[in-house]
């Protein structure tokens, strides 16, 4: 279907897009939402952290999605994650090993995202390729009691998180965004209870660990048999750019199906996996911490479970390693190329420092930090205690630090930051205080020296901040790793005469250690930055954050925020399935995306400060669990510090009352590349083609782009009305009218499995109109579906002539194009009906009943449908099971043009009506924005009395008279 031949009732000479230009907003494709004259508030933090805890809500996964009360477009998806096979999968995957330190430097933290799609059609074309559990035979029959209790062969893994945009549960990725999350919420949580966003968080934390647990398979005394910790094969899902509610079996998105491998990977003592193990662990201690004084047999629980992980990770826990020297690790999970781990000390080390906070066990830190005194590794002989001079013999750490430091005559310079595989930042942040020694205060501190400075000479004045020009000088790397020291001390420190190492900066400040995903980086160290200050009382760094954050929010060379839906400014365009919603499997279609994925922190800009707010450049547009996790701590550190009460950005921090999340922000109304108005639900659109004397052919498009949420229930029928009056009038009946199949789409894309129906002609009055309906019976699809058919006069018999037959006067064919020349050519029309279950859905039947422009749900329990006769003006509304109906009453005073009723016709009035036309969902009469069109409202706005009915010619009017090319409304013609 070709968007430029779709809407051939267009706006004439208004557009949507012009309409939304005179508004002062723009959009496009590749452009940010931007609303001229209008900054974004940089401080509110508040409304940034209520936003951003919304993306977890996006992407959720399982059985349970549809009744957690967020998101309305979204809906259960995955649920075949709850029979995945307990079979032994082919091939079976190798135990990962770690990155060599040359190998870091390279590719610490980053991750392939998108990139990481190394075999584009991996098990697509063999069914039994990569279904199934990466364990033994040997093994399954061994546990079968612990991981299959109830006998039936498979285990259940629904619920979790999706990673981003895609709709793989990976490990790392999502164990660190749940650990910090909660780490956020535990430093912090009287920001979260100030602004009422505790229950929301808490949901989040609640959902995500739950999973872990439910991942997590105990034996009888209580030890780790098997985790799960990755669902989906990467290679796989990557291939398919549709929602995750149409992944499903035995159904089309578009022209293929959407279903993907949904393989499970474990950690077991055959294939381990101590990286992942260790990484729940973390996340399971702190939510702990976080539960333990409101419900604590919940945070119990999740402690146990916690104990079992860490203990199970230690277990499987291999390596080579000699004294000294640095150790390599081979007991790492799968990732199939997309997050692959460096190693897994960092989170042995990050659950063990947690799981001491958890129960004051100081083993758990003497498993970071020990060493062993008994022989040194190195010893020059010089060193005289008494005279603290000379160097001083070397111990090798035995401990998890080994890893990056060898022996105790060395040290450590953390340039990297707090990621999904790096957690080494958040470790420090939450070691230093309870080991208060110079190393472990020197390498937290120096992370963040290295994050806002710059030398003396760097011209910083675009920055908005004054960052710092050394690092503070702790003493010799020999003496730190035991020397005592309490935070208090650090101000009285001299500068480093010889550290100088900062992080690249932009033009305008912007810190960045990778162009991709610059901001997920920038944040997780600004959440540090706050820990920093909360921990020491030294604010030293939080200019800095601010600063960051401030950029972030829009203050920016690029004018707008890397949050989505941030106030009035902001990118559009994540590089996000679910919100994009498309139809055809394409980035590209629709070009506005369906729905706002509120609170998304993009990918951000590069060092040169630039950015592109596109759906397919992930690299710029990535949205991920990772992104959004440091985001939500970080901002609710900066609203402690600056926004709540007493704070200097007290009066700019608030959070949006009645905050309805499943309404979009500006700028996300459906249109096509013309500025058209582009409807959503079902609909049809239809063409024209070999036209005679004695019939036509026709084709007939069902549209399925249901958004909320996208569903496949195809059990409808589309109706041509045709009148034979011609016929009857020669003595012709309805038997003389035949049909001919001409193209059946649905049943070409499905092998004949599953196709549409025509009817026989059905007669509608006794004016000569009839009808024939198209039945799309157990058709699940979504998207388009062309079906072509003619209508033709059979030859008399007597007279050995076909009679003839006018079509062009048929109800029903005055908005077709013909297709003759352009096969893909169709016009929207709604004088072709639609009918679910018998019930009007969509168009205008002969009569003025009119299926009133909404979205019929067909899988919920309340169905609503809402009919207009024209020749009454009186409405029905029918509604089944649970849901009354309501209805607006027809206003008795008319005030022309004043369609949003202020009292006044303006420009905002025409916005309204091209609202209301292009999203009824939204904009119509029961939509759900807040300012949607009311009955009176409707009323006002048909000023244009030549055609009945609001529509794109009153919007038209209202401007003439805006711009006096008439004197009054209404215009009569």
């Amino acid at each position: 279907m070709k968007r430029a031949k779709i809407f051939k009732k267009s706006l004439a000479c208004l557009s949507a897009a012009a309409t939304l230009l005179s508004s002062g907003i723009a959009t496009s494709a590749n452009a940010a939402v931007i609303t001229e004259g209008k900054e974004n508030n940089y401080h509110n933090y508040a409304e940034a952290l209520q936003l951003a805890l919304c993306f977890y809500d996006a992407n959720k996964c399982g059985d349970k999605v549809a009744d957690d009360g967020y998101y309305s477009w979204r809906a259960n998806c995955h649920v075949i994650d709850g029979e995945i096979p307990l079979k032994p999968m082919s091939p079976m995957p190798t135990v990962g090993k770690g990155k060599t330190d040359d190998q870091l430097k390279e590719d610490q933290g980053l991750g392939q995202g998108d990139e990481g799609k190394a075999n584009p059609n991996l098990g697509d074309d063999d069914p039994d390729l990569y279904v199934g559990v990466n364990m033994s035979e040997k093994f399954i029959e061994a546990n079968k009691k612990y991981l299959d209790p109830d006998g039936n062969g498979t285990v259940d893994l629904t619920g979790g998180w999706h990673d981003a945009g895609d709709h793989v549960k990976f490990g790392l990725p999502g164990s660190y965004s749940a650990s910090t999350v909660g780490w956020g919420y535990y430093e912090f949580r009287d920001s979260y209870k100030d602004l009422g966003l505790d229950k929301h968080v808490e949901d989040e934390l609640r959902w995500i660990n739950d999973y872990f647990m439910k991942a997590t398979f105990l034996d009888g005394d209580g030890k780790v048999v098997a985790y799960c910790y990755q669902v989906g094969e990467g290679n796989n899902d990557h291939n398919y750019w549709c929602p995750p509610e149409l992944q499903q079996d035995n159904t089309m998105v578009a022209s293929s199906s959407c279903a993907v491998k949904r393989p499970a990977y474990f950690a077991t003592t055959e294939m381990p996996a101590s990286d992942q193990c260790a990484g729940a662990s973390a996340s399971l201690a702190i939510n702990y911490l976080n539960f333990k004084d409101t419900d604590p047999d919940y945070a119990d629980e999740c402690l146990k479970y916690a104990k079992a992980l860490y203990d199970f990770a230690v277990e499987t826990h291999i390596e080579e390693w000699k004294p000294g020297m640095v150790p390599s690790n081979s007991s790492l999970g799968y990732d199939g190329g997309f997050y692959t781990s460096s190693y897994d000390y960092d989170e042995l080390a990050w659950a063990a420092v947690w799981l001491y906070y958890c129960t004051e066990n100081y083993d758990y830190i003497d498993d970071i930090i020990s060493v062993d005194t008994t022989k040194p590794i190195s010893d020059s002989g010089s060193y005289d205690e008494q005279a603290q001079t000379g160097q001083q013999p070397s111990y090798a750490y035995t401990g998890y630090m080994k890893r990056i430091i060898t022996d105790t005559g060395n040290c450590w310079q953390n340039i990297w930051v707090h990621c999904w595989d790096t957690v080494w930042g958040g470790v420090f942040a939450k070691l230093a205080p309870i080991t208060n020694t110079a190393r472990d205060w020197y390498i937290f501190r120096y992370n963040l020296e290295f994050w806002s400075g710059c030398s003396k000479t760097t011209d910083c004045s675009a920055w908005g901040y004054e960052p710092v020009h050394g690092h503070k000088y702790f003493g010799r790397d020999d003496y730190l790793w035991n020397m005592p020291m309490t935070c208090d001390k650090i101000p009285e420190l001299p500068d480093s005469e010889t550290s100088g190492d900062f992080i690249a900066k932009s033009p305008n400040g912007w810190a960045v250690v990778s162009g991709y995903g610059s901001a997920r980086y920038n944040t997780a160290a600004g959440l540090c930055a706050c820990v920093y200050a909360k921990t020491t009382g030294d604010e030293t760094f939080l200019p800095w954050a601010k600063a960051q954050m401030e950029y972030i929010l829009g203050k920016n060379p690029m004018g707008y925020s890397y949050e989505v839906g941030y106030e009035s400014n902001f990118a559009s365009h994540p590089h996000h399935r679910s919100s994009h919603c498309s139809a055809t499997q394409s980035m590209d279609d629709p070009i506005v995306q369906v729905h706002t994925l509120w609170g998304a922190l993009v990918g951000g800009p590069d060092l040169k400060d630039v950015h592109v707010d596109e759906t397919k450049d992930y690299i710029y547009n990535e949205v991920t669990d990772d992104y959004n996790a440091g985001f939500c701590g970080d901002l609710a550190g900066l609203y402690h510090y600056y926004g709540a009460k007493g704070k200097v950005d007290e009066k700019e921090n608030y959070v949006i009352k009645d905050f309805d999340m499943s309404s979009n922000a500006i700028g996300y109304d459906q249109v096509d590349e013309n500025g058209d108005p582009l409807p959503v639900g079902y609909f049809v659109s239809g063409g024209k083609a070999q036209e005679k004397k004695d019939g036509i052919q026709l084709k007939l498009v069902l549209h399925n782009r249901t958004i909320n949420p996208p569903r496949f229930e195809c059990d409808v029928k589309a109706r041509y009305y045709f009148n034979i009056q011609e016929l009857i009038d020669q003595g012709y009946g309805i038997d003389y009218i035949t049909a001919r199949i001409d193209y059946d789409q649905e049943a070409g894309y499905t092998n004949n499995k599953s196709h549409a129906v025509l009817s026989d002609p059905v007669k509608y009055d006794d004016k000569g109109t009839y009808y024939v309906d198209v039945t799309w019976k157990d058709c699940k699809f979504y998207g388009s579906r062309v079906y072509q058919f003619a209508l033709t006069t059979k030859m008399d018999p007597e007279t050995n002539i076909y009679p003839e037959w006018d079509s062009s006067n048929d109800y029903s064919y005055p908005d077709l194009v013909s297709f003759e020349d352009e096969n893909a050519a169709s016009a929207i029309t709604d004088k072709v009906t639609l009918y679910a279950d018998d019930k009007l859905i969509w168009g205008t039947e002969p009569d003025g009943t009119t299926a009133g422009g909404s979205e019929y749900v067909v899988d919920k329990d309340t169905i609503t449908t809402t009919t207009t006769k024209k020749s009454d003006s009186s409405k029905t509304t029918t509604t089944t099971k649970t849901e009354a109906s309501k209805t607006d009453d027809t206003p008795t005073n008319v005030s022309y043009g004043d369609a949003n009723c202020d009292g006044k016709v303006d420009m905002s009035d025409v916005v309204l009506i091209m609202q209301a036309l292009s999203n009824p969902n939204k904009y119509g009469l029961k939509g759900t924005d807040k300012n949607h069109l009311t009955a009176e409202g409707q009323s006002n706005a048909d000023c244009d009395l030549s055609s009945p009915g609001m529509s794109t010619g009153d919007a038209l009017a209202i401007q003439k008279y805006l711009l006096k090319k008439v004197t009054s409304l209404p215009i009569k013609k």
